[in-house]
């Protein structure tokens, strides 16, 4: 004869939906766990510099400068931008995310459409979103005045010398190239049009080109134009300078010295360190003022 049991039949009912919303919730925090979140770099991890358009307020684009913490240019990030008075009551100015590539070239260097619409002093938001999902945003204070505009820790009205990095060269009478990003923060184009080392005997500018599917270097002698509130990349697979017939290997840790001589800035000498094929470096900014 089969026996009932109220109260067993009772905790049955009451334990199932507590089973059934315990294992709900244990498969939700599995699912969290596996999928990929985005993540928040801390600000010291990402190097920011703004550079406000030549034309002041005038201008129609602010160009943001990206660099990890070991120098090396970002390159896969979308920046956007959003300007507020430093004062409550005005209206924001937004600018939607862009890319590096955006402008041609992809060198860390990305240019936002961006105009100021009145003067005193603003707090530019940059939000950096890289393509793992991580994110970083950064307030920088910016002045707009009659005579221009100011960002706090960025150079004003100069031609600024980036990220240069030299690759080794294991023999003495050989050649090295030198990579590095020039960034022109004035109102008017210049030019580099040549440039010295006291370890190589001569030094060419090239570029490389596809000449119907072969890879050839090309030499530039008028050198290369550096376009007015723009930047123009020396990087692997594209342009760079040759030092020519080396007085002496370069290895990993030297330091190459090099003269940069412009039609308008005029010379400047920056430090290019050696560093292993593959890896970036910055080793400071280096720049002219006006």
């Amino acid at each position: 004869m089969k026996e009932n049991h109220p109260h067993r039949s009772g905790r049955q009912l009451l334990f199932q939906p507590i089973c059934a919303l315990l294992c709900g919730i244990g498969i939700a925090l599995l699912i969290g766990a596996c999928s990929p979140q985005a993540t928040t770099n801390a600000d010291n991890d990402l190097k920011i510099t703004l550079l406000p358009a030549p034309e002041g307020i005038e201008g129609t684009a602010i160009t943001v400068l990206l660099a990890d913490s070991a120098g090396a240019p970002i390159t896969d990030a979308t920046v956007s931008l959003e300007g507020n008075m430093s004062h409550a009551g005005m209206a924001p100015i937004s600018a939607a995310g862009v890319q590096d590539a955006a402008d041609g070239q992809t060198d860390g260097s990305y240019q936002i459409p961006f105009q100021f619409d009145m003067l005193g002093d603003w707090i530019i938001s940059v939000a950096v979103e890289r393509a793992d999902g991580s994110t970083v945003q950064k307030d920088i204070d910016v002045g707009v005045t009659s005579e221009g505009v100011s960002v706090e820790g960025a150079p004003v009205n100069k031609l600024i010398v980036t990220n240069s990095i030299a690759h080794p060269a294991p023999l003495a009478g050989g050649n090295g190239a030198v990579y590095l990003t020039v960034v022109n923060g004035t109102d008017a184009p210049d030019q580099l049009v040549s440039a010295a080392s006291p370890l190589a005997a001569t030094v060419e500018f090239h570029e490389t080109i596809n000449d119907n599917g072969i890879l050839r270097m090309q030499p530039q002698p008028d050198g290369f134009e550096i376009p007015a509130g723009g930047s123009l990349a020396f990087q692997p697979g594209g342009k760079h300078i040759m030092l020519v017939e080396l007085s002496q290997p370069l290895a990993i840790g030297d330091i190459v010295e090099l003269t940069l001589n412009f039609a308008e800035a005029g010379p400047i000498m920056i430090s290019v360190p050696v560093i292993e094929m593959g890896a970036t470096e910055q080793e400071g900014t280096h720049d002219h003022g006006d």
